[in-house]
Formats: structure tokens, sequence, C-alpha cells
């Protein structure tokens, strides 16, 4: 009988161990499933290091830079050496703390102040637009002038064009830095 016993013992012993095993893989697997889930979590929540959070920073900061837009006149010219002739219509996008003078400042810029401060032009181009529309005008007429059909009737001949006038524009406000940032044609005919 002792014997009996003792070989139940050594069965159940045996029964036991690897149900054990198994429980013990099955804990161990489940704790490794979470560390991983956790850390995966962590890092697309939280966990970025300090120079993802600068990157961060620097894009809400251009995010949070506002251009407006404002229609400009349209304007015929002659084109250069030839009987043809463009007509345009601009719309130009800028930015609106340099155009007012940085809202509050009491008109510390290069374009001479004057009792407007802010305010609309004759043309309702707002603040230092609005100020120097006819040295802008000028110089819109001037750049579109001096070009051809030719040079103008490709993408990239509008493309250069735009750039010549963004610069001729700023040029014309008198700011060291230039208001105007882009420019769209809303009409663009040569005939």
């Amino acid at each position: 009988m002792a014997d009996e016993e003792k070989t139940e013992q050594a069965e159940g012993e045996e029964g036991a161990k690897p149900k054990s095993k198994k429980k013990l893989f099955i804990i161990i697997g489940a704790v490794v499933l979470l560390l991983v889930g956790g850390g995966v979590a962590f890092a697309f929540i939280g966990g970025g290091s300090s120079g993802e959070e600068g990157e961060d920073e620097q894009v809400e900061e251009h995010q949070e830079k506002h251009y407006e837009t404002v229609e400009f006149d349209t304007f015929i010219v002659n084109l250069s050496a030839n009987s043809s002739f463009l007509k345009v219509k601009l719309i130009l996008e800028y930015d609106p703390e340099l155009v007012m003078g940085g809202e509050g400042e009491g008109g510390g810029h290069a374009y001479g102040g004057g009792a407007s401060g802010g305010g609309e032009g004759e043309g309702g181009l707002p603040g230092v637009l609005g100020e120097k529309e006819p040295q802008i005008r000028d110089a819109v007429i001037r750049v579109l002038s001096s070009k051809t059909a030719e040079e103008v009737l490709t993408q990239e001949g509008k493309e250069a064009l735009k750039e010549e006038l963004i610069e001729a524009i700023n040029e014309a406000t008198g700011l060291d830095e230039g208001p105007v940032v882009n420019i769209y044609f809303a009409e663009f005919i040569i005939q």
C-alpha cells in the first residue's frame, strides 16, 4: 500500500508540473504583451523626445502665421516690343502684422506713419499698402510693361512675373521686411 501511495503522489506531482509550467508561460506571455502594448501606446500618445517637442512647437508657430488677401486693381498695359496688351487682375497675399505696422506700435516703420496709421488707402488696400498705393501701382505697371507676350505666355513666365511683382511691390512699400508673400492672378488676358 505504501508503494501505491508513492506512485499516486509521483503521478500527482508529474501532472501538476505541466499545468503549473503552462500557467507560468501564459502569465509571462500576458505580461510581455502588456509591456509591449504599453510601450507602443506611450510612444504614440505622449512619449516624444525633447527634439520632437521642438519640432511640434515650430510647426505650431508656422501654422499660427496668418496671411490675408486683398483684391488689387485690374491693370491694362501695352507689352514691350509689339502692339499686344496685357490685362491682369491681381490679388495680393500679405502679412497683416507687417502691413498694419504691428498693431499698436505707433507707426515706427520707414513708410512715414501719417495720420491714416493703418487704415485703408483710396483703392481699399490696408495699411502701408494703401499708403504706398501710387508707388505700388507704378512698380506694377513698370514690371508688366517691360514684358513681352512670349515671356508671360508660359507657366514659367507667369511664375517669374509673380516673383518680380512681389519683389517690386515689397520694395515700393519701403519696409525692411516685405509684407507681400504671394500674388494670385484673378484675370490674365493677352491680346
